[in-house]
């Protein structure tokens, strides 16, 4: 039986069943044996994928892939209940397949179903799964596949580790930002490993943004983090330390949220509480 499970969003280690059946849910590729170690800068070909192997040996391992599957733990996911989800995760044989959440993975707009009459859709809302996931994990090796690193970061938070440091180019560049604005003597050569690791990141996130969407980012971090100071006339957060640009990067990554029972502000995966 292979079974079809969601990460529901916000929490340590809550899932929800989605559905079982005898059929597999993914495909597995069969060009899995040609892998390369992670390498930003190398551009896999169509039949190379990235692997790490004895993963769950490292940091990057989930709690998932560390205990025995059992589908009877899982409550059934509700129809209003797919916007909470994280990521989509199948158990098949040997194999854990997982797929990343977004939006568009949903379709709402009007369709044409081709099986019988034909006949136009419009409150059957489609949710659509790929034919190959964007990771694979292989039980009995010990092995992560995968293609696109900012596919899996969501899915493994500790593997933003595999991500290059920022060069003193690409800091300098990032600090010259248009919404940064430096302070207290803050420059390149004050940034530490960790957060040139961090940049390297929230320069991949930038890019994939639409402006509306930047501006959204900005309000975020305002919210949550109102130690930066921002200039209104400006539009830039004042950062003068690498605790502020720390918490700057991680509200371009949007990993604070607040709990709905208890109000509580924390930074996501670590699972810490921020002082209010």
């Amino acid at each position: 039986m292979n079974y079809l499970i969601a990460k529901k969003k916000r929490t340590n280690n809550t899932f929800f069943s989605i559905l079982s059946q005898d059929q597999k849910i993914y495909e597995i590729p069969d060009d899995l044996e040609n892998i390369k170690v992670f390498d930003t800068n190398y551009k896999l070909e169509e039949d190379e994928w990235f692997g790490i192997e004895n993963f769950n040996q490292s940091n990057y391992s989930i709690p998932l892939l560390t205990q025995d599957f059992n589908s009877a733990e899982h409550h059934q996911i509700g129809n209003l209940q797919y916007n909470l989800v994280k990521y989509f995760c199948a158990f098949q044989d040997d194999y854990f397949c997982f797929q990343k959440f977004v939006y568009s993975n949903i379709i709402t707009k009007k369709w044409i179903s081709l099986s019988g009459e034909p006949e136009i859709k419009t409150d059957h809302p489609i949710l659509i799964i790929k034919s190959v996931p964007d990771a694979i994990y292989k039980i009995s090796n010990d092995t992560l596949y995968f293609k696109n690193l900012s596919d899996v970061k969501s899915i493994f938070p500790e593997i933003i580790e595999l991500y290059k440091e920022a060069t003193d180019e690409e800091t300098e560049q990032f600090l010259n930002s248009e919404f940064i604005s430096l302070s207290d003597g803050f420059e390149t050569s004050r940034v530490n490993t960790a957060n040139r690791k961090r940049i390297a990141m929230a320069i991949e996130t930038l890019n994939n943004l639409e402006e509306e969407h930047k501006v959204q980012i900005h309000n975020y971090i305002r919210e949550y983090c109102p130690e930066l100071e921002f200039s209104e006339e400006n539009n830039q957060f004042s950062i003068g330390n690498e605790n502020h640009l720390k918490n700057l990067i991680f509200g371009i990554e949007q990993r604070f949220y607040t709990t709905i029972v208890g109000n509580e502000r924390r930074l996501a995966n670590s699972i810490s509480k921020l002082n209010n």
